[in-house]
């Protein structure tokens, strides 16, 4: 990163942080013109160090999601304050599936004041939060805990959800991605009408995801505004899907 100028280097690390800036957001910051930005940007990823996105710039795609302690820190501000709304709405004495993420388990943080709750849950984190709490129940499944991730994924943990029915289950994703919808008969011609799906990066990711929600009443949707400016292709479900998406999709740098 030698080359790069201390705005290049700067704006780096808020992409680090927040996922995703804008490029009207960029331009405020550092006072300069968006033009300005636009060249940095353009540096930025021929450089390979992000990704343009429509607006504005973002992490460099991967076919892998980044480790539970780099993104534990980007976005809190927000995911806090998806959490709180979340909780908000979950009533005391009732059976709630909580899927994997940093969203989840900022859930988990504050869920201390329920009552009654019984919780089902393949997030290590989420379940180190709630051991502490004597009047929450807490199941987890059996399985390999994976160290970079902090959760337990697998056919046996979809098993295990579907020995439950949730009232309300909860899952994050990789990323809410605009998909063309296409028909099943290859003869047919291509729809022009997208559809907007979660998806994650693994299919065992997405799998334990599809359980917890089809032994769910209430189907319920984490995702924070770089969701949308991420890409993931392992398919999770439509957002139609979901009685509730919780998170701004429109946010950005401010």
């Amino acid at each position: 990163m030698q080359n790069l100028s201390l705005r290049q280097q700067q704006m780096l690390e808020m992409i680090s942080s927040q996922e995703y800036c804008s490029v009207e957001g960029l331009s405020e910051h550092f006072s300069v013109t968006t033009q300005t930005i636009r060249r940095d940007i353009n540096e930025l990823c021929t450089l390979g160090y992000a990704q343009r996105h429509h607006g504005g710039v973002g992490l460099p795609a991967t076919l892998a999601n980044r480790s539970y302690i780099s993104r534990v820190g980007t976005n809190q501000d927000e995911k806090r304050a998806i959490a709180r709304e979340v909780v908000q709405r979950i009533p005391d004495g009732c059976t709630v599936f909580l899927g994997i993420g940093t969203t989840i388990a900022a859930i988990a943080e504050q869920l201390f004041n329920h009552t009654q709750l019984r919780v089902v849950t393949n997030n290590f984190q989420a379940a180190h939060i709630l051991s502490q709490y004597d009047h929450i129940e807490t199941w987890m499944p059996g399985g390999r805990l994976r160290s970079t991730d902090g959760d337990i994924v697998g056919e046996e943990v979809s098993r295990f959800f579907e020995q439950f029915v949730a009232d309300i289950g909860i899952v994050s994703c990789a990323s809410v991605s605009q998909v063309r919808a296409v028909s099943s008969h290859l003869s047919e011609a291509y729809s022009k009408n997208e559809m907007e799906i979660a998806m994650e990066h693994e299919l065992r990711e997405a799998q334990v995801s599809q359980a917890i929600l089809a032994n769910s009443q209430q189907k319920w949707l984490v995702a924070n505004s770089s969701k949308w400016h991420r890409k993931a292709n392992a398919r999770v479900a439509e957002l139609d899907y979901f009685d509730h998406v919780f998170g701004d999709r429109t946010k950005g740098l401010s």
